[in-house]
């Protein structure tokens, strides 16, 4: 392998990583507050990436195709919290414990079957969203970038850097903590624990939908995609540890630079290797790379 190709896969696989990296964080806020995941989370993705391959192939401007899938996303996590979860926690004990996977899946497979009766079943890719064509190459020395890449590794980080920034410098993010520790504590408080827990999946909605917005023009779109996103998202959030932001960062690139890597040396299995490594590296630490082996307080 030549340096310029391992130069543009390890781009690409940051690319990747850090939209990885965002979808991950949508299950680690979600987990963190309630104890519960959205089995849904990259169905929401792809949802989020259908709704930006529509509005930009009706010609409306990027940042407002952004701002229509953020909202749009925004009331399917409403909904999401409604009808999904909200339901259980009255149940109390009568669930099982274990119920929102079922409703999270379920609600998944009903977005699947939505995506497929508008757009059909057929992979689609979305057109560029920074530059005017697909292959609009930087060159750096030898080494040919496309600035679509680029522009998404950035717009990823400035994401994850106003996700933390929220979480920990901003008085909702305290709220949301404070909801993780004790959500009885945090009710004595004043603390709107219903309300937060409403702010947390439509947060984890959003993100999957930035994330959708920036995917589009990296991987062919199609309804059943999200399942993929899913598991890898798992596998990022497995890697970081559900207890540690920046963890999941680091856990998001490393994944998405070994799958680059791993495809290019077997194109029909390179999406099974960092899988399997990620398997080997959880029943040795359980924990992940950075998270902890601290009991859980809450």
């Amino acid at each position: 392998m030549s340096f310029t190709n391992a130069l543009q896969l390890l781009i690409s696989g940051i690319a990747v990583g850090a939209i990885y990296t965002l979808t991950a964080k949508g299950l680690f806020i979600a987990h963190l507050a309630t104890h519960r995941l959205n089995f849904g989370q990259g169905d929401f993705l792809m949802v989020g990436a259908y709704l930006s391959l529509g509005l930009l192939l009706a010609g409306v401007p990027a940042p407002l195709v952004l701002l229509a899938v953020l909202a749009a996303m925004a009331i399917l996590g409403w909904g999401l919290e409604r009808v999904a979860i909200r339901p259980l926690d009255r149940a109390g004990d009568q669930t099982g414990g274990y119920a929102w996977v079922l409703t999270t899946a379920g609600c998944a497979l009903i977005l699947q079957n939505v995506v497929e009766l508008v757009w059909g079943k057929s992979a689609q890719y979305a057109p560029p969203i920074f530059s005017a064509t697909r292959n609009n190459v930087v060159r750096i020395g030898e080494v040919g970038i496309f600035v679509e890449e680029l522009a998404i590794i950035l717009v990823a980080f400035l994401a994850v850097t106003a996700f933390y920034v929220f979480l920990f410098r901003t008085r909702w993010g305290k709220a949301i903590y404070a909801v993780a520790f004790n959500p009885e504590a945090a009710a004595l408080l004043g603390v709107n624990v219903k309300g937060t827990v409403i702010l947390v999946f439509v947060l984890a909605s959003m993100l999957a939908g930035i994330s959708g917005f920036l995917v589009g023009p990296l991987v062919s779109v199609q309804p059943h995609m999200g399942l993929v996103f899913t598991i890898k998202a798992f596998a990022v959030a497995s890697i970081g540890g559900f207890s540690n932001p920046l963890g999941l960062l680091a856990g998001g690139l490393l994944f998405g630079i070994a799958e680059a890597y791993s495809n290019y040396f077997d194109s029909a299995f390179g999406d099974l290797y960092p899988l399997i490594a990620v398997l080997i590296l959880l029943a040795f630490r359980p924990t992940g790379l950075f998270g902890t082996r601290a009991a859980d307080v809450r």
